[in-house]
C-alpha cells in the first residue's frame, strides 16, 4: 500500500469536526463520553437507536444531550415524539442547562473532607504526604476527560451541561427547533391512517424546505440539522404494524444518506421483546447503529454488584460510515479496543447529581465484604454420609495410575492387595486396528 495519499478539500462546517479516521463530519452527542463511544461523535448522515429494556428514563436523558447540544452549535433541530406521554413543547422545557452559565442560586460548600484537603487555613504545605514520587501521578481513569465549561477558540462542538440547571429558551433557540407531534397525524375516523407516514413526509418536506439535501457542488456551504426521535414505536404514537415501523427507520437511513442531517432515536425494546424479537433485529439492522441501556432497576443483584453504577451499557452496531470497521475500533479510549490485549471492556452509566457519566465497570462481587468464602481444594467429608457408590469412586480413585508403557504393571490399591492389569501399551500391540480412526 503506498503511503501517499490524496488530498481532499473538506469543507468546514459549524458546529462540527472531522473524523480523525475518514475525514467524515462528526455531530457531538452532548457528553464526551458518549462521543469517545462512537469514535468521536455521530457520523452525519447517520442515525443512531438507544435501545432501553426497562421503562425508565435514562434514554431521555441522553435525547435530551442532544437536542441542548445542537441548540448550542445553532444547529436547527427536529423534536419527534407523540402527544400522550409528552409533548415536544414539554421536551424542549427541561432540556439542560450549561455549566455555570446560572449566577443564581445557593452557592456549594466545602464539606469536612474538602475542608481537611483544603489545609483548614494553614497552606498547602500542611498537607500530609505519602511520598514525594507519588505526588504527581495520575489516578485510575474510568471515564475520559470532560471539555471546559467555555471553548478557548470559540467553536463549540462539545459543551458541558449541567442535570440541576434548566436551559432558558431564547427566541433564537425557538427559530431552530421544528416540533412534530405525531398523535397529529392519526385519525381516529380513520383507522388506516398512518402516523409514521406523517411523519416521514413532514420531515422530507423540512430537509427539502431547508436546503439540507445533499448539493452537487461541494464547495457551497452546508448546514447541519439535528433529529431528535422520542419513544418510536410506542402505543402513544397510535397504531401501527411490524411492516410499518420497519419501512419508517429503513426509509429514514435512506432520507439521512442523501441530505446533511443526522438522528438519534429512542427505542423502548422492552416492549416487543421477547414476544416479538423478530422485529427488533429488523429495525436494529435498518439503523446505522445500535446502542443498548440495560437498567438495574428491575435486578437487585446487579446493583450488589455494580454498586455505584444504574445500568450497563452494550454496544450492539456501530456505525461504518465510509469504511469497513466502525472508527471506534481504533479511537475509543473507553473500549480499549485499540491496546495490546483487543479486548472490549464493560461499559456502564451512572447519573450522577450534575451529570450523566459512562465508564469502565469491573465486577469485583459484592461490596461490603459479603461474598461467601472460596471452596476449599480438598475437603473431607464424613463416611457415615457418603453413599455405597461415591465411596467406591473415591477407592477406586486412589488407586496407582495407569502406565503407559511396559507389558504388565502392578498397582495396589490401600487394602486390596496386589492384581496385575493390562496396560495402554499392551491393548495397543495386541489389537493395532484400534489406532486405524
Amino acid at each position: 500500500m503506498s503511503s501517499f495519499r490524496r488530498r481532499v478539500t473538506t469543507v468546514s462546517i459549524p458546529g462540527t469536526r472531522p473524523s480523525p479516521y475518514n475525514s467524515l463530519a462528526l455531530l457531538s452527542t452532548g457528553l464526551t463520553s458518549l462521543d469517545d463511544i462512537l469514535g468521536g461523535g455521530i457520523p452525519l448522515s447517520t442515525s443512531i437507536l438507544i435501545e432501553q429494556d426497562t421503562p425508565t428514563a435514562y434514554a431521555d436523558l441522553l435525547l435530551n444531550f442532544w437536542i441542548a447540544q445542537g441548540l448550542e452549535c445553532n444547529h436547527e433541530t427536529v423534536v419527534v415524539t407523540s402527544g400522550v406521554d409528552a409533548t415536544p413543547e414539554d421536551i424542549v422545557k427541561i432540556l439542560p442547562g450549561l455549566e455555570g452559565a446560572s449566577s443564581e442560586g445557593p452557592k456549594e460548600t466545602k464539606g469536612p473532607k474538602d475542608a481537611a484537603e483544603g489545609g483548614g487555613g494553614s497552606g498547602a504545605s500542611d498537607k500530609m504526604k505519602i511520598a514525594f514520587r507519588y505526588e504527581h501521578m495520575k489516578q485510575h481513569a474510568v471515564s475520559v476527560s470532560e471539555p471546559s465549561a467555555t471553548p478557548s477558540n470559540g467553536d463549540t462542538y462539545c459543551s458541558l451541561f449541567d442535570l440541576t440547571t434548566t436551559r432558558p429558551l431564547r427566541s433564537s433557540d425557538k427559530q431552530l427547533l421544528h416540533l412534530i407531534n405525531a398523535s397529529t397525524f392519526t385519525s381516529h375516523d380513520d383507522r388506516s391512517s398512518d402516523p409514521y407516514e406523517g411523519v416521514l413526509e413532514r420531515l422530507s418536506s423540512i430537509i427539502t424546505e431547508g436546503g439540507y439535501s445533499i448539493q452537487s457542488d461541494s464547495t457551497k456551504p452546508k448546514k447541519v440539522l439535528r433529529i431528535a426521535i422520542s419513544a418510536f414505536s410506542s402505543p402513544a404514537w397510535g397504531p401501527a404494524s411490524p411492516q410499518s415501523l420497519y419501512i419508517f427507520v429503513n426509509r429514514l437511513r435512506r432520507l439521512l444518506r442523501s441530505s446533511s442531517a443526522s438522528a438519534l432515536i429512542t427505542f423502548p425494546a422492552h416492549l416487543f421483546r421477547p414476544r416479538n424479537a423478530s422485529l427488533v433485529n429488523r429495525i436494529e439492522h435498518a439503523s446505522d447503529g445500535v446502542i443498548e441501556l440495560q437498567s438495574f432497576a428491575d435486578s437487585p443483584s446487579s446493583l450488589i454488584s455494580f454498586p455505584r453504577h444504574n445500568g450497563l451499557l452494550r454496544i450492539s452496531r456501530l456505525p461504518s460510515l465510509g469504511g469497513l470497521v466502525p472508527p471506534s475500533v481504533k479511537l475509543s479510549v473507553l473500549r480499549g479496543l485499540g491496546g495490546s490485549e483487543g479486548m472490549d471492556n464493560n461499559l456502564g452509566f451512572r447519573v450522577k447529581r450534575r451529570r450523566f457519566v459512562v465508564e469502565t465497570v469491573n465486577g469485583d462481587g459484592p461490596a461490603g465484604g459479603d461474598a461467601p468464602p472460596a471452596p476449599r481444594k480438598e475437603e473431607q467429608l464424613d463416611p457415615a454420609q457418603q453413599s455405597p457408590a461415591a465411596t467406591t469412586r473415591v477407592s477406586s480413585l486412589k488407586t496407582t495410575t495407569v502406565q503407559c508403557a511396559g507389558e504388565g504393571e502392578t498397582e495396589k490399591g490401600f487394602g486390596q492387595g496386589s492384581r496385575t492389569r493390562t496396560t495402554v501399551s499392551r491393548i495397543i500391540h495386541t489389537n493395532p486396528e484400534l489406532l486405524d480412526f
